[in-house]
């Protein structure tokens, strides 16, 4: 009876680790969120449970009408219909690609099995030891067998009781320091494939040797019983030596992949902020173009005034204004139009950084026999940073650029842009014409064709932090060589 209730009690244990590991690493099914998690941790609890004391399942895996198990290795029966119920019951009540639940599943296990082992071989060695001691007491009289019975039983019931509870608290805290990786690079689900199987390999690996072990952990033969450890001594510290290895394993290669992925998304920050200083750089050479330009106006303006000024003093003094003066003075008006032109701006969206920007591919749409057309305000009510809209433009009309210069010639080269606000939400769409080349679906065609990857391709990645930043989305839609991709923000409900 007192072994009934452990095993009881361990087996919701045990379920109640596996709910503790899949908890944060992948999400329940929208229909089943209000009992997913209840009706899974009892699928493992009961599947677990009855696997285990139902003796017509014993006669029928093991051929015997004891239901007592004659090979240790027909055990692997049983493992494998548990993973595979509980593989079933998660595919059923969790949502996510089916490698993520197999591996979870399979680590969960892998630290069962492991941690039983590494248990299971002090606590057989003791046990032994003290049955040795009790056998040699019997031996020499110093106690009689109803004695010995009782100590027996006794050590029976109470140390599986210290062997189940230590087993499950070992289990719960490998499993706590391996879910200590687990939030930095978020749910398993989106982790991506060969993530997936590099993690995968050490619990596959921690599988294969839990199976060797089960095939030859006992055997019985008539009347005798082969055990692993009576054969081989040293398998009392291989075993689990082996098995805390593979535990390590298991959590480290968790732990190295966890600090990988904190690494990249730091080199992603970093190449994003090197992108951001670029942009600011030559944001501020632009204005500096353009004060130049107006000092250099101002300069020019003062020079002609001046030269006017001897000339009509000179027609003056002469009674009246000849034809070469009349022409100088032409050429110097001419000259000033031609001064105020080069700081006119095609495009005005009310700041000053977008105006830079908008301009600036203006002039280099000019260059490249593009037209750029369109109109944009800037949402100043909306507490959306200019720079931020700035990155986004910069970003969307260099690649709008780019795949205009791909376009045959002899076909237009067009580039138009709205921006405009609706409600809280600011849009800007860019509509470009490109080569007319079927785009490739199922992957994300926002990526560079440059072969210098290392230097190229941050744009959609800085675009995508700052639509992130605005919790905002960016879509696109490609056809009939008309490329359009639409852009939008969520503003601060408080700046309106």
């Amino acid at each position: 009876m007192t072994l009934d209730l452990l095993g009881l009690i361990e087996y919701l244990v045990k379920a109640g680790l596996l709910l503790y590991l899949c908890r944060d690493s992948i999400m329940v099914k929208e229909k089943y969120r209000s009992a997913g998690k209840i009706l899974f941790f009892l699928q493992a609890f009961m599947t677990g449970y009855w696997l285990s004391n139902s003796v017509w399942v014993n006669s029928l895996f093991y051929g015997n009408t004891g239901g007592y198990i004659v090979d240790s290795g027909y055990s692997i029966i049983k493992l494998v219909i548990v993973l595979g119920c509980s593989f079933l019951a998660m595919d059923l009540f969790y949502q996510g690609r089916r490698l993520a639940k197999l591996y979870l599943l399979l680590v969960f296990y892998a630290v069962q099995e492991m941690t039983k082992f590494i248990l299971h071989s002090g606590w057989s060695f003791i046990m032994l030891r003290l049955l040795d001691h009790l056998n040699e007491l019997i031996m020499t009289e110093e106690m009689d067998l109803e004695q010995f019975m009782k100590i027996a039983v006794y050590l029976q019931d109470y140390s599986m009781w210290i062997y189940s509870i230590g087993y499950l608290i070992f289990m719960y805290g490998i499993l706590r320091a391996y879910r200590r990786y687990l939030t930095p690079s978020g749910p398993v689900d989106g982790i991506s494939r060969q993530g997936l199987w590099f993690l995968m390999l050490t619990p596959m690996v921690t599988m294969a040797f839990d199976m060797s072990w089960r095939i030859s952990f006992y055997r019985q033969r008539g009347t005798e019983v082969e055990f692993l450890y009576e054969r081989h001594g040293s398998m009392y510290v291989i075993v689990p030596l082996i098995a805390l290895l593979c535990l390590a394993c298991i959590v480290f290669s968790r732990r190295i992949y966890s600090e990988l992925v904190q690494a990249e998304a730091q080199k992603n920050n970093l190449l994003f902020y090197k992108q951001q200083l670029a942009d600011m750089t030559d944001h501020v050479k632009e204005l500096e173009q353009l004060y130049d330009g107006i000092r250099g106006m101002r300069h020019d303006i003062n020079n002609c005034v001046a030269d006017m000024e001897q000339l009509f003093r000179a027609s003056a003094g002469e009674g009246q204004m000849t034809d070469q003066v009349r022409q100088e003075a032409y050429g110097y008006l001419q000259n000033m139009q031609k001064a105020a032109a080069r700081l006119s701006l095609q495009f005005s969206t009310g700041n000053p950084v977008t105006d830079v920007i908008l301009n600036r591919k203006g002039q280099i749409c000019a260059q490249e026999c593009v037209m750029l057309e369109g109109e944009l305000l800037f949402p100043a009510k909306l507490g959306i940073e200019a720079f931020d809209l700035g990155i986004l433009l910069n970003n969307a009309l260099d690649n709008a650029i780019e795949a205009c210069r791909k376009v045959p010639e002899g076909r237009d080269r067009l580039i138009r842009f709205r921006g405009y606000t609706k409600g809280r939400m600011y849009f800007v769409v860019v509509e470009n014409t490109y080569d007319g080349e079927r785009l490739p679906e199922g992957v994300d065609v926002l990526r560079t064709t440059k072969t210098d990857t290392e230097g190229h391709g941050l744009g959609m990645s800085n675009m995508r932090s700052c639509v992130e930043k605005y919790y905002g989305t960016m879509q696109y839609e490609a056809g009939s060589g008309k490329f359009v991709l639409t852009i939008m923000l969520q503003g601060d409900a408080g700046c309106l």
